[in-house]
């Protein structure tokens, strides 16, 4: 069983994640975690999936984010010492919807009760060095980490545990948000005296405001400006993925995978678009815009590690092995790029060390309380 799942993956994925027969390698920041076998999917005879996967972590098979992680990772700048625990927590579903700024953001079962502290005076105190509340596990503040990385920015990271938020988030929140009543949500980054939300939006401030440090994600001229955009219009895969956690039923569970596999080949053939428009050059490489990483992948690829770990994990869908049936070879190119990348990599093994588990198990546990049916 073990090696047919091995020889559904590329070469250099499973060089990853293997350094032999049947050792799974998920390195944390401070530790190794302990070997694991394989997922064992609990099916009943001819069915697609039935529920849940038997082991507690997610096969090698599964491409993203079960990737190895460097065995030291340096943490970002001001981040949580002494691996401070972050909670789930994720929209509900009627806020996860891909065409919407709300998909963006992480929010938490329960809403504290709101601080009495200056929220102008916590704005403020960003001037300076830049300040992002960050839930590492969330797919939606990852965007807003994997820019401040790639532009090399030097920021204070605060971790932030969604069901006991700290005062100051919930103040810096309040500052930015147009409805001054709603739930705080994750990311924040607040910035000479301005608190901002929405990971879009977060992201995109970075990538324009540090232009002169890190790596250049804006696109140049409208015609890439175009691209970006279509691309993380069609990346609509949020939807799918978590109408597949929240399935009551086998039915339901073939459905959403269903639709996230047609995602899953609008989005090769948005690559083949992209890469049509790419100029001289830059139209064999990998990302959105040819050889050039981009908001393209800043935008959307944090979603590829949670797929893979949460749907591998209870719905036995094996992202890379999906992509690879159904020969889509553009799309595996690029995921397999934009999980090499050094923010990915290095933002990865930050979940682990805030987390103190692998981050394989982090996403599990993160995704756990959306998944009530479970194939029994």
């Amino acid at each position: 069983r073990r090696a047919a799942d091995v020889a559904t993956m590329s070469a250099a994925a499973a060089s990853r994640v293997f350094t032999a027969p049947g050792i799974f390698i998920a390195h944390c920041a401070t530790r190794r975690s302990r070997p694991r076998g394989p997922v064992r999917v609990h099916a009943s005879a001819g069915a697609r999936h039935s529920g849940i996967v038997g082991d507690d972590l997610v096969h090698g098979s599964s491409l993203t984010s079960t990737r190895d992680t460097p065995a030291h990772v340096p943490p970002a700048s001001g981040a949580a010492a002494g691996g401070v625990p972050v909670a789930a927590g994720i929209a509900p579903e009627d806020l996860v919807h891909g065409s919407s700024l709300v998909a963006t953001r992480c929010a938490p079962t329960k809403q504290p009760a709101s601080s009495s502290s200056s929220s102008t005076a916590v704005a403020a105190r960003g001037s300076g060095k830049p300040i992002a509340y960050i839930a590492p596990t969330c797919p939606f503040a990852h965007k807003a980490w994997l820019a401040l990385v790639e532009k090399e920015v030097d920021f204070e990271m605060r971790a932030v545990d969604l069901n006991d938020k700290r005062p100051d988030m919930i103040a810096a929140y309040g500052v930015a948000s147009p409805d001054a009543g709603s739930v705080a949500k994750v990311p924040i980054l607040v910035h000479d005296g301005v608190a901002m939300i929405e990971s879009a939006l977060c992201a995109t401030y970075v990538a324009e405001a540090f232009r002169s440090s890190g790596a250049d994600l804006t696109p140049h001229i409208p015609r890439e400006r175009y691209v970006v955009g279509l691309w993380c219009e069609t990346f609509a895969v949020g939807p799918p993925f978590f109408r597949a956690l929240r399935a009551t039923s086998q039915s339901d569970v073939d459905a959403a995978l269903d639709d996230l596999r047609a995602t899953l080949r609008k989005c090769e053939r948005c690559l083949e678009i992209a890469h049509a428009h790419a100029g001289a050059g830059d139209a064999d490489g990998p990302f959105v815009l040819g050889a050039k990483y981009s908001m393209a992948e800043v935008l959307t690829s944090t979603m590829l590690p949670r797929i893979s770990v949460a749907l591998g994990h209870y719905r036995g869908f094996r992202l890379h092995a999906a992509v690879e049936e159904m020969g889509l070879t553009r799309l595996a190119r690029w995921m397999d790029a934009s999980m090499d990348r050094p923010s990915m990599r290095q933002t990865l093994g930050e979940v682990g060390r805030v987390k103190g588990v692998d981050v394989g198990s982090a996403f599990i546990d993160h995704f756990a309380k959306f998944v009530s049916w479970k194939g029994e």
